[in-house]
């Protein structure tokens, strides 16, 4: 049998005597590629009736809006890609093999135990089976601190009955609170292992001088910050709940100075909030994004992480939730905004899944990372840090703490750090006035 490809006019056997040679023999819709002669989509229903014909009848119920969502997706191709060469898929079919419906538990026991692509196809088949409402929903940010810690104790059993408490009653419930927050959980979890690895590694260094925390001095945290200043000074957090709890004495760990932002001028910033209200040879995304951060300073993390229920209408205006207060748009940005929440994703996963965000990923369920964005934009010349900055100081001139902290997301004590900031600008530019004229007035 041979099998029709793209562009070409051989046919198979089943499709000889059909009507149109480059319609599926089976459903006979339109196909540009086939696979043993069949659309993707015929294929497709073949592959999954393999994954889940191994389930008894009495287990098959969880699963029937899985199957279902799969073999009736937007893009099949996607789906199709994903059963046959998905490391997690696989794992999807070695489990359901076993005859029983599958738990968080059984996939973080998956996940501890390494195997067929590691946790991170745990964690991939764990998003699938969550949105498909397969797997109920759980606190994702709590369940990965757990595990990292665990994976931490096991290399260093001797740093487990402080790092244990000091994760489980400071780490996570601080953790838990930033992540309610729009920018979710992504990067809280990235937050807690950095702070868990470091305390592992400061805990190791005291060891290997044969010290326990409690004998450790400034000396020894001096010299252990100066190994790699970039990434140790993180220990602070560790070092200050170690000494409140009386685990240490109390040391020393400064802050890591950051370089103060430096922004972009006025004419330069109201230009690139105009190319991205206006110019509509920019990707749909790119101006969206592009006009929040220019508009309102957002971390693109938290853009990123926008739902499609932050854009809504309120008394007839499109209105924009960035934390707490909803805000009421500009035409320009509310019309950008509402065509991309009503464009249908293109392809991948996107086109899959349920429409929840307004930058949809390419994971299942998922948005898009920060990380992504921030390319995406920076390919278009957009400067993300100097462009958040002088749209903080824009509205920290115009805006008090109380109003700007819950408007955008931030801690007052943030909003008043650039509140102090926009005045120390404001002055300055008071003063070079003044100096610039005292000659003409003389």
């Amino acid at each position: 049998m041979l099998i029709a490809r793209k562009n070409s006019r051989r046919v198979c056997g089943p499709c000889a005597g059909h009507n149109d040679p480059y319609a599926c023999p089976r459903c006979g819709n339109p196909r540009s590629y086939m696979v043993r002669g069949l659309c993707d989509r015929c294929t497709l229903h073949d592959h999954l009736d393999t994954v889940f014909g191994a389930l008894p009848a009495t287990a098959v119920g969880p699963y029937t809006r899985m199957r279902t969502a799969l073999a009736e997706c937007e893009q099949p191709r996607t789906a199709l890609n994903w059963i046959r060469n998905s490391h997690s898929a696989r794992l999807l079919a070695d489990l359901l093999a076993a005859g029983r419906p599958l738990t968080h538990s059984d996939l973080d026991a998956m996940a501890q135990g390494g195997g067929l692509g590691g946790a991170q196809s745990v964690d991939y088949l764990r998003g699938v089976l969550v949105t498909y409402q397969v797997l109920p929903e759980r606190d994702e940010l709590s369940a990965r601190v757990e595990r990292h810690l665990a994976r931490v104790a096991k290399r260093s059993p001797e740093h487990a009955l402080l790092l244990q408490p000091y994760v489980r009653w400071s780490l996570l419930p601080r953790a838990r609170r930033a992540a309610q927050r729009p920018a979710g959980s992504k990067h809280r979890i990235r937050w807690a292992y950095t702070r868990i690895n470091q305390a592992s590694a400061f805990l190791t260094a005291m060891n290997e001088q044969g010290l326990t925390l409690a004998d450790a001095t400034q000396h020894e945290v001096d010299t252990w910050l100066a190994g790699n200043p970039s990434t140790r000074y993180t220990v602070r957090d560790f070092v200050v709940w170690a000494a409140r709890r009386g685990h240490s004495r109390p040391l020393l760990v400064p802050h890591r100075l950051k370089a103060d932002p430096v922004g972009i001028d006025d004419d330069s910033h109201w230009e690139l909030l105009q190319q991205c209200l206006t110019d509509t040879d920019l990707p749909l995304d790119v101006r969206a994004a592009g006009a929040v951060l220019l508009l309102f300073g957002q971390h693109l993390s938290r853009i990123a992480a926008l739902p499609t229920g932050a854009l809504s209408t309120v008394d007839g205006h499109t209105v924009l939730v960035l934390d707490r207060t909803p805000i009421r748009l500009p035409k320009p940005l509310a019309h950008v905004l509402a065509e991309l929440a009503d464009r249908p994703p293109l392809s991948g996963w996107a086109a899959n899944s349920p429409r929840r965000w307004l930058f949809p990923g390419n994971r299942p369920g998922q948005h898009i990372s920060g990380t992504v964005l921030a390319r995406r934009l920076t390919a278009h010349h957009i400067p993300i840090r100097p462009a958040r900055t002088t749209a903080l100081i824009q509205l920290a001139q115009d805006l008090p703490p109380a109003v700007l902290a819950p408007m955008l997301g931030l801690h007052v004590i943030t909003a008043v750090q650039w509140r102090r900031r926009a005045a120390t600008d404001w002055s300055a530019y008071l003063e070079t006035r003044r100096t610039g004229t005292q000659p003409a007035d003389q």
